[in-house]
């Protein structure tokens, strides 16, 4: 450690001096390369010349789309550098070539087989690399039947298993909120790269992850394949309730509910104060779930007539699991996550002022960069001119052939 690391050790990151190349689009690559370049990782991000396709998703302020607004995009790609490339063209691949022999790390979301295709796989880049990590995020994974299927979100609910988790058990399955297939690919993604870049960094040779987006998510799919194979039985959906004891219920400002195992029954029957739940037809455990529709139905009157703070306080006096159902706009005032500087926030000249999740953790051995996504190939002069040495006609005619 040179002695100016030692007098600035608030400015380290993990990542400092490593280069990323992020040929993804979309959401899962983005995400994980989001957090490379938080903590400190030059990421250069790879666009077609039309940009991103996630550059044409807001929201946008005043509803007004603009490429270089996009709340997504602009939440998924702050710190990174942007530089167009077309792969199609011959010039296109050859800088790619260029960019990756001096890169640790390369983020890719093409369809399988793609990048080979076109002599830009891991075999190829690897070449004069030996040490370059490589990830592939993908759907279904580069082999398997299924491999060159196209996914959207939906799909990736269905099939991953959740979707039969979700919902009502007389209703048909329900999709997730959010885009949860993508993002967890992408944190898995994240995990996968640090890991890998630790090996080649301790044995000096680099590798290949294929990363599923499929097999992501439903391997979070907890210890319900476990009861299907091991027991035989197939989960059924069980909408908002286990039982009168853990479920969702209605208060007078929103929804809060309880997640109680038996031995948070005294407290509870303190906090609710009924006095029929000190009968043993509720206080015996074996009992209760004979009478668990009467429970439930007492329990809907007595919610309804809490509020969502009181329930909390309820909960903390008693010590049982009472909780209420957060939106976004609890979040984003929560006075617990202002405590811990959860939020980052910063003004962006073309979209406005902009508050989002800032980070995954808190360390005081390191900080977080949170800067602004770049704009569409903002950077392809400081990188393809400054660092590769091409002339500034060699950019025009790279320009004139559609290359970046």
């Amino acid at each position: 450690m040179s002695e100016h690391d030692q007098e600035q050790p608030s400015t380290l990151r993990p990542f400092d001096g490593v280069r990323v190349l992020e040929l993804a689009e979309g959401i899962s690559g983005p995400y994980a390369g989001r957090w490379l370049a938080a903590l400190g990782a030059d990421v250069i991000k790879i666009e077609r010349t039309i940009g991103d396709p996630s550059r044409a998703f807001g929201p946008w302020p005043d509803d007004l789309p603009d490429d270089e607004t996009s709340g997504l995009f602009l939440y998924l790609n702050g710190d990174k550098r942007s530089v167009t490339l077309n792969l199609e063209t011959s010039d296109g691949r050859e800088i790619l070539r260029e960019l990756s022999t001096s890169a640790e790390i390369v983020i890719e979301s093409f369809e399988p087989g793609y990048l080979s295709s076109h002599g830009l796989g891991y075999h190829d880049l690897s070449a004069d690399n030996s040490a370059l990590v490589m990830i592939s995020i993908t759907p279904f994974g580069q082999t398997g039947p299924n491999a060159n299927l196209p996914a959207t979100e939906l799909t990736l609910y269905a099939a991953s298993g959740q979707m039969w988790l979700t919902g009502h058990p007389a209703r048909a399955p329900l999709k997730n909120g959010g885009s949860q297939p993508s993002y967890q690919a992408g944190l898995n993604a994240f995990a996968a790269i640090s890991g890998a870049y630790y090996g080649a960094i301790m044995h000096e040779q680099g590798s290949y992850i294929d990363l599923s987006m499929q097999e992501t998510y439903a391997g979070m799919a907890e210890a319900f394949h476990n009861r299907a194979s091991q027991l035989g039985i197939e989960t059924q959906r069980g909408g908002n309730f286990l039982n009168a004891l853990w479920g969702i219920y209605e208060v007078s400002d929103g929804y809060g509910g309880i997640c109680a195992l038996p031995r948070n029954y005294p407290g509870f029957a303190r906090a609710v104060d009924i006095p029929e739940l000190q009968e043993e037809r509720f206080s015996d455990p074996g009992q209760r779930l004979i009478n668990n529709d009467e429970l439930m139905a007492m329990l809907y009157g007595w919610f309804s007539g809490q509020t969502r703070q009181g329930l909390m306080e309820l909960g903390i006096e008693h010590r049982v699991p009472f909780g209420f159902v957060a939106s976004f706009e609890d979040l984003s005032t929560s006075e617990h996550l202002q405590s811990r500087d959860f939020f980052a926030q910063r003004d962006d000249e073309r979209a406005g002022s902009l508050t989002y999740p800032g980070r995954l953790w808190v360390s005081d051995g390191h900080d977080w960069k949170m800067g602004r996504a770049p704009l569409l190939g903002e950077h392809n002069m400081d990188v393809i001119h400054g660092e590769l040495g091409y002339e500034r006609e060699d950019l025009v005619r790279l320009r004139e052939l559609d290359a970046i």
